[in-house]
């Protein structure tokens, strides 16, 4: 009998939340080692999405290692 391939259920979980990430960000805080920027000065939505990803890689292969 043949076992049809599928993904299992579940998925990836997020080690921290989107929203959380980018009110931090803008605020200048610089969240998870991301770049610290000027809260009046603000970022483009291609930085803060570079640095989001980012982020989540790096908190990702932290956790493969540990």
């Amino acid at each position: 009998m043949l076992e049809p391939l599928r993904p299992a259920r579940g998925g990836f979980l997020r080690p921290f939340g989107c929203g959380w990430f980018i009110r931090e960000f803008l605020l200048g805080n610089g969240p998870m080692g991301s770049p610290v920027i000027s809260p009046d000065l603000g970022a483009t939505q291609t930085d803060i999405h570079r640095a989001y990803k980012e982020a989540l890689h790096r908190a990702y292969a932290e956790d493969m290692v540990a």
